[in-house]
């Protein structure tokens, strides 16, 4: 809730309830001091308890985003924590294909549980390379979100690993990015995109 506007806004007034973000700005506080441009105004109706997702679904929609996809291309999602599930939801929701692929055999259940993969694997299954090309008939697949948090390298090699040629493959998540050049992501001609 609004308790106080700086100089020369217009956009919110006292007692305004709002979503706000921003590192070094939104943080975990009592009373926080956000600019202009990080916050949306919500109804005197809204849920609060949902608008607290707000960021949340933002961010995941600027990774769908980055991904452009269109209706009946298929995305892989590696990690389904709550910004993949998220990314999930939003990409079946807009027509595409959604494969999720995650390490934890929980967030995989809770993606098939909800209805928002068409399929879904433990990174660590044995043949899930293969059954992401079976399901892409041999072609791989169009885009890679990668909302996965790990100092490994193995999400970015795999998302190398299973996307078309010329696919792209967006980093919304926190993971390196210093892939292998061969055989995938060179011969592919993938493109890497950063989601912020």
């Amino acid at each position: 809730r609004v308790i106080a506007v700086g100089e020369g806004v217009t956009e919110f007034k006292l007692g305004d309830n709002v979503a706000c973000a921003g590192a070094g700005y939104a943080n975990h506080a009592e009373i926080v001091c956000v600019p202009v441009n990080l916050c949306v105004q919500l109804s005197e109706q809204a849920n609060l308890k949902h608008a607290a997702y707000n960021t949340l679904g933002a961010i995941s929609m600027q990774g769908v985003r980055q991904a452009d996809l269109r209706v009946g291309e298929t995305c892989v999602v590696i990690g389904l924590g709550l910004l993949g599930q998220l990314a999930c939801m939003l990409l079946k929701a807009s027509g595409v294909n959604v494969i999720g692929v995650d390490v934890a055999d929980s967030s995989v259940e809770l993606a098939i549980d909800n209805k928002i993969v068409d399929e879904a694997y433990v990174r660590d299954a044995p043949g899930v390379e293969e059954k992401i090309q079976l399901a892409t008939a041999g072609i791989g697949a169009d885009a890679v979100i990668i909302a996965a948090a790990t100092n490994s390298l193995d999400p970015i090699n795999f998302a190398g690993a299973i996307s078309r040629k010329k696919g792209v493959v967006v980093v919304l998540g926190a993971v390196p990015t210093g892939f292998e050049r061969d055989p995938h992501w060179y011969r592919k001609e993938l493109a890497l995109k950063m989601s912020c």
